[in-house]
């Protein structure tokens, strides 16, 4: 489709003087209108858009200025600009009157070509200036409106989003929160049936001995009271009787050091009250008093650190959580009549201890690391060991010293432990 023309109104009784202007604008492809009256002007400009108006002067019945008066008086023709031509000499007051109905501009016939030309070409320049200005306009519109629709489709879309998303996290919060509950429960059920499992064995002992001492003392009694006793049965039931006792006793004691075990699960420290301590020289202590109970001074003992760093802490959960660590050792890392090494390092970071337990032992593979920190796990269950040192020391680190723990190791190269804690026990969390 092309593109439309800007239209030109000529307003002139004399058809000669209408050729001569068609004739002169012809170059400037202009769609030129002509009205042969100030009637038919009124007529036409009306239905039409004109970028301007040539407009005789001089012309019957209605002249130029009673049009153009008209023309500019109407709120949809007002904007158009008009030219009057004349062929009446140049006067001021006739210019006046020109300019008061609404002239934008005058010309004198005979009518020079190229100033006619050069007048409308500025009009014209104007015209498609405003049709850009409109278009513009109109584009700016537009784009308002639109940003308008996708700023509420936006709005609308956002509370959308945010919605779904707060019933996502409602979601996922009600599924965590389900499956810590269900966590726990499997914990606890892990703790019981281990709990069960570890002093079912000593009690199963216990009462198999006493079942057995019972039977023997009623035979003994029935046979005293049937003066039928006899010297060897009364020492066979003697030494029958010292051996169950031993045994009683023995199994009882390992009972009683499991439910200690037990109660150190719990981490209950209301009874422990809070020390300021020289780090260096608490851990000698500790040593010195606890390597003789656990049968490790063929063990070499490296301790390294400032001497003179000093924290706020629980000594003895700090002891039992070492005492823990050298057992843990002892027990898994080196085989027996292997002598080992072990370092204990002690750093400052920022305001936490670092304290590094370290074997040179045999090494974990990646499953058995990944469950050192579960209650009653253990690689050695026929040897004595109940799975609960590194879940006690877990506990002890954690809930006690407010710290971490972290557990790392290889097969061959040993395996190291790092607790880190507050040096004072008011950082904590």
């Amino acid at each position: 489709m092309s593109e439309l023309r800007p239209k030109i109104l000529v307003v002139d009784d004399e058809p000669n003087n209408l050729r001569v202007y068609e004739r002169i604008l012809a170059p400037l492809n202009l769609d030129i209108v002509k009205a042969s009256s100030g009637l038919k002007a009124l007529a036409i400009v009306h239905k039409q858009d004109f970028f301007l108006i040539l407009m005789d002067v001089q012309m019957p019945g209605m002249d130029g200025f009673e049009t153009a008066s008209l023309i500019l008086d109407h709120p949809k023709t007002s904007h158009i600009p008009v030219i009057f031509i004349t062929a009446f000499a140049r006067d001021e007051a006739f210019e006046f009157k020109g300019y008061m109905n609404g002239a934008v501009d005058y010309l004198v016939k005979p009518i020079n070509d190229e100033i006619l030309k050069s007048k409308v070409c500025v009009f014209l320049e104007l015209y498609k200036e405003r049709l850009r200005l409109d278009n513009a306009y109109k584009t700016k519109k537009k784009a308002e409106e639109e940003l308008k629709v996708h700023k509420e489709n936006l709005e609308e879309t956002v509370k959308e989003r945010t919605k779904e998303l707060q019933e996502s996290i409602e979601h996922l919060l009600t599924t965590q929160d389900k499956l810590v509950k269900v966590e726990k429960m499997a914990s606890l059920g892990r703790l019981v049936a281990g709990v069960a499992h570890e002093l079912n064995t000593p009690i199963g002992v216990c009462v198999t001995a006493a079942s057995f001492i019972e039977e023997e003392t009623r035979r003994i009694s029935q046979s005293f009271n049937d003066e039928s006793l006899d010297a060897d049965d009364l020492s066979a039931f003697i030494d029958c009787s010292i051996q169950g006792a031993e045994m009683l006793l023995s199994n009882l004691d390992r009972a009683s050091n499991l439910i200690k075990k037990f109660k150190l699960v719990a981490v209950d420290v209301s009874t422990e009250e809070l020390s300021v301590l020289n780090v260096m020289a608490h851990i000698d202590e500790i040593i010195v008093q606890i390597l003789p109970a656990l049968d490790m001074t063929h063990h070499q003992i490296t301790i390294e650190g400032d001497k003179e760093l000093t924290l706020e802490t629980y000594p003895e959960t700090l002891k039992q959580v070492l005492k823990e660590l050298m057992l843990n050792s002892m027990t898994h890392a080196f085989e027996k009549g292997v002598d080992g090494h072990i370092s204990i390092g002690v750093n400052k970071v920022e305001n936490k201890m670092s304290i590094s337990f370290h074997d040179n032992g045999c090494g974990m593979e990646a499953e058995t690391l990944a469950m050192v920190f579960e209650p009653f796990f253990t690689t050695r269950r026929g040897s004595g060991a109940s799975g609960l040192g590194l879940y006690i020391v877990f506990n002890l680190a954690t809930h006690v010293l407010k710290g971490e723990v972290a557990c790392s190791s290889e097969v061959g190269k040993g395996t190291e432990i790092t607790i880190t804690f507050p040096l004072e026990h008011s950082y904590q969390s």
